[in-house]
Formats: C-alpha cells, sequence, structure tokens
C-alpha cells in the first residue's frame, strides 16, 4: 500500500510539472535552534543565581564539593515544513521519528571560539510538522557536567555563558547569545514519499538549514 501512494504521489508531482529533482527534495524539514528555557546550574535557575538564598547556595556548595558541576536546560529545536503548497506543489505533513544529535557551546564570546561538546542526545518518537507554514518547536531537554567548560573559562565566565544562552537572553537570535549553541544531528522524517534519512548529519544553528 505504502509503495502505491508513493507511486500515486509521484505521478501526481509529475502532472503539476515538476521534475525528478523536485520530486526528490519534496519530501523535507528546515532546522535551527529556536530558544532555550528553564536553564539552571546545580539545581538553581539561572535568573536566581544573583540572590541565592541559603538552601540555594548550600546546594551549589554540596555539588562542588563532590566536585559536581550540573547543567540542565530545555533547547528548542525550530522544525519548518516547507510543503505547504506553494509552487504549485501538494501540501503534505510530515513527522519527526528519529533524532541522534551533539550540542555544542562556542565558550568564547566573539572571534576566537572555542567550541566545546556539551550533551548529546536521541530523540524517538513522533513529532508532527504540519503544512502550514507554522514553526514546530521540539523540546530537547538536555543535561551535563559543566566541569568541562568551567576549567576553560572559570565560574564567571560559565554564568555569563549560561545567562547568555539561558537567562533572559535565551531567545535572543544572535551571534553573542543563541549563536553560542550549535548541534549536529542526524534526523529522520516520516513523509508520504517514505522514511527520509539525513544520514551525514549536518550542523545547525541561528539560520534555517535542509541539511544539503
Amino acid at each position: 500500500m505504502g509503495k502505491i501512494l508513493v507511486f500515486i504521489l509521484s505521478l501526481v508531482l509529475l502532472g503539476t510539472g515538476c521534475g525528478l529533482t523536485d520530486i526528490l527534495s519534496f519530501a523535507n524539514a528546515d532546522f535551527r535552534i529556536e530558544n532555550t528555557t528553564e536553564f539552571a546550574i546545580c539545581g538553581v535557575n539561572i535568573s536566581e543565581i544573583g540572590s541565592l538564598s541559603f538552601s540555594q547556595a548550600a546546594t551549589v556548595l554540596s555539588y562542588w564539593a563532590q566536585g559536581e558541576f550540573p547543567v540542565d536546560f530545555n533547547l528548542g529545536l525550530g522544525i519548518k515544513n516547507p510543503n505547504i503548497g506553494s509552487s504549485g506543489l501538494p501540501k503534505i505533513a510530515i513527522t519527526l521519528t528519529s533524532l541522534d544529535y551533539d550540542i555544542f557551546m562556542d565558550t568564547i564570546e566573539g572571534s576566537g571560539e572555542d567550541t566545546v561538546q556539551v550533551a548529546e542526545g536521541l530523540f524517538t518518537g513522533s513529532f508532527g510538522i504540519g503544512d502550514d507554514g507554522e514553526i514546530a518547536v521540539l523540546g530537547l531537554n538536555t543535561s551535563f557536567d559543566g566541569a568541562q567548560v568551567l576549567g576553560i573559562i572559570g565560574v564567571d565566565g560559565l554564568i555569563d555563558l549560561a545567562l547568555a544562552v539561558g537567562g533572559i537572553d535565551g531567545d535572543l537570535r544572535d551571534e553573542d547569545h543563541l549563536g553560542r549553541l550549535q548541534m549536529f544531528m542526524v534526523p529522520t522524517i516520516d513523509t508520504p514519499l517514505g522514511d527520509m534519512t539525513w544520514e551525514d548529519g549536518f550542523w545547525v544553528g541561528l539560520d534555517w538549514t535542509d541539511g544539503s
């Protein structure tokens, strides 16, 4: 049944004047880093770092005494479906079914970046991206031990970095804020033409990319 659907849809696309290249690129998706939320260091929300309560300070000191510096945040991955009925192509909804990814941070602001891999993850499930042109945001819960970053830029530097990418500036889409986050990922989407996997993977940052 699936092969018949693919064949019929291919005929429809050809009937609209689309060539083979159009058909192969029809089932696609665009990705970018959209925002961050719930950024916490040692269990303390970044918005509260400047005014720690006694219990929060005790929690932070307890982690430090154990040589740990846990960082947690939610990274919002923006996904956009280009198949919205423009250019004579039919609309289709697509579904993200797998995402293997690594997350990197630029520890030094501006030129001379020192990019460090801080986390990795694997999403499996069913995350739908509609055909209305709206941006769908997939939340990726991210946790890592910030000791590696701490060793490069120190406590003040790590807090400044956290404030830039996760504090009140957590959805400022410029190089000094969300631009200091990058992802390398291998996604798979389900479409009426079958599964599509970017086998070689690709980098994702501030700007939309389809991995080509």
